[in-house]
């Protein structure tokens, strides 16, 4: 309920936020935003009742969720982003990403940031397979990853907040989606993922789905994602801090 509750006021927000716009005219950033919610809620109503009188764990099922996946998004949510921003979704990221060089090293920056901590799971895993089959991850190691996600959002926050912005939908999207895909066992990872993955369970993932990554990504993104611009004018004051506050 609290989880439904933060997805409904978020997109009540953006829909307010886009009603605004004069023309059509708003950030794209904040549409992106908001079909990628709309898109991820949706995408999971659909697939758990489809899934309730299926065997998900086939490849016929596997092939058909990323068939309805595939055409769901071109088919629907695509053309509904591009109506929105009047322009090519693809199009306008690529020259968002390419815009000065400050993001290309941030983007960098991250990509070794995100291949560090792949790294850290697949060696966790390994000692798991060489020494015992009960060996859990320790608080060390819990904290490395939150070093992780502080030293990924401080640079965005400091030299391109629209970036860490838009970076950070596209993260969501790729945890609930591999989240459906390791939940529904979706073939050919979703096997791989529930064992890679179990190592890293505490007493906050005690049910079927596992969120404390999803729950961190969320609480340092609300408040860029919520107040975007709020501080754009000022770099002095209180409301300084605003966009600081998931981190801190």
């Amino acid at each position: 309920l609290i989880v439904l509750g933060g997805l409904s006021f978020v997109i009540n927000q953006l829909i307010k936020r886009s009603l605004s716009a004069v023309g059509g005219r708003g950030d794209p950033a904040d549409y992106l935003l908001l079909v990628t919610l709309v898109a991820l809620v949706f995408l999971g109503i659909i697939f758990s009742a489809l899934f309730f009188f299926m065997d998900s764990s086939t490849w016929t099922s596997s092939l058909f969720f990323y068939m309805m996946t595939a055409v769901l998004g071109l088919g629907i949510f695509v053309p509904w982003l591009q109506f929105l921003i009047k322009r090519h979704p693809l199009f306008w990221m690529v020259e968002f990403l390419v815009e000065n060089n400050t993001r290309l090293y941030l983007i960098g920056f991250w990509t070794f940031l995100a291949l560090s901590a792949c790294v850290v799971v697949l060696y966790q895993n390994y000692k798991r397979s060489t020494e015992s089959k009960k060996l859990q991850i320790s608080t060390v190691t819990r904290k490395y990853f939150h070093f992780l996600a502080v030293a990924t959002y401080i640079p965005g926050l400091i030299h391109d907040r629209q970036l860490l912005f838009v970076a950070a939908v596209v993260c969501l999207a790729v945890f609930v989606l591999l989240e459906y895909v390791r939940y529904f066992r979706i073939k050919p990872i979703g096997h791989t993922l529930r064992n890679l993955l179990t190592l890293f369970l505490d007493e906050r993932d005690s049910g079927p789905l596992i969120l404390t990554h999803i729950y961190l990504l969320l609480g340092l993104s609300l408040p860029v994602w919520l107040f975007p611009r709020l501080c754009a004018a000022s770099l002095s004051g209180p409301c300084t801090l605003l966009p600081y506050c998931g981190v801190l």
